[in-house]
């Protein structure tokens, strides 16, 4: 199962986590739902929105499962199966409706653990660990929408500082700015445990990126807006630059090969 997107360029020290847009739902994981698969909340089309990513050479880690297999992004050693916002295995959707016709037994929720959550931070580890390798530090970005009424279009969570330099917190908040996008830090969603696990590292700037549906979607809708196109043009002029800080930007450049001639 492909978990890795590698870059298509020349890599760069970024690497971009799409923990939600996955929707798969395994027949054999069915059997106790109350409501249709498709109907299940989603990162709808983020996978689509940052397809660009790998041709920034920017490294991405994706999961084709939908998040009500196992949410990827909370502690597998916390909350087991209640709210939404909590729990490795959600048993309600974000307005309290439930997901299944009975509670599941811990045995299921251990095997969706190992199919959808295990693997998935196994390869994160092994990304950042084979970069790091290469770059004296790296930036993660963790990657998700929001469909909840909030104004903002973008929210970052560096956990009120703790996984991020502040600098390079404010350098993002900026670039995003300067193209047109209302920036809240910390605002209801300030990370979670992807960029939780990399509070500690001290060569890692671990940030969660929160995009309003707004910006891309149709209003109620998983289908894409007619503003899918600008939105994705600006997320791709935004991401282009960021996460090379003075130090890392003259690192990458020293590994560029020579440029040999205008292309054709």
């Amino acid at each position: 199962m492909r978990w890795v997107l590698k870059p298509s360029e020349a890599v760069v020290p970024v690497v971009a986590c799409l923990p939600h847009g996955g929707a798969e739902y395994p027949a054999g994981l069915a059997g106790a739902l109350l409501v249709s698969p498709e109907a299940l909340w989603s990162d709808w089309l983020t996978g689509d929105l940052y397809d660009f990513l790998p041709a920034l050479g920017i490294t991405t880690l994706t999961t084709p499962f939908s998040r009500f297999v196992a949410d990827v992004n909370r502690d597998p050693d916390g909350e087991q199966h209640g709210s939404f916002w909590s729990s490795v295995v959600p048993a309600s959707l974000p307005d309290g409706e439930p997901v299944y016709r009975r509670e599941l037994t811990p045995a299921e929720i251990r095997h969706r653990i190992r199919l959808a959550h295990e693997p998935f931070h196994r390869a994160l580890d092994e990304t950042v660990g084979r970069l790091l390798g290469e770059f004296p530090r790296i930036l993660l970005l963790d990657l998700h929408s929001f469909g909840v009424p909030l104004n903002p279009d973008v929210i970052l969570g560096d956990r009120r500082g703790l996984t991020a330099r502040p600098e390079v917190t404010r350098t993002l908040a900026g670039a995003f700015a300067s193209n047109g996008f209302a920036v809240a830090l910390n605002e209801r969603f300030t990370g979670g445990w992807t960029v939780r696990r990399f509070a500690s590292c001290e060569r890692v700037d671990a940030i969660q990126i929160e995009l309003n549906q707004r910006r891309y979607l149709k209003s109620g809708h998983g289908a894409p807006s007619s503003n899918f196109k600008a939105t994705q043009h600006s997320l791709r002029s935004i991401l282009a630059n960021v996460g090379l800080d003075p130090p890392a930007r003259q690192h990458w450049r020293r590994r560029q090969p020579a440029k040999r001639g205008r292309r054709q």
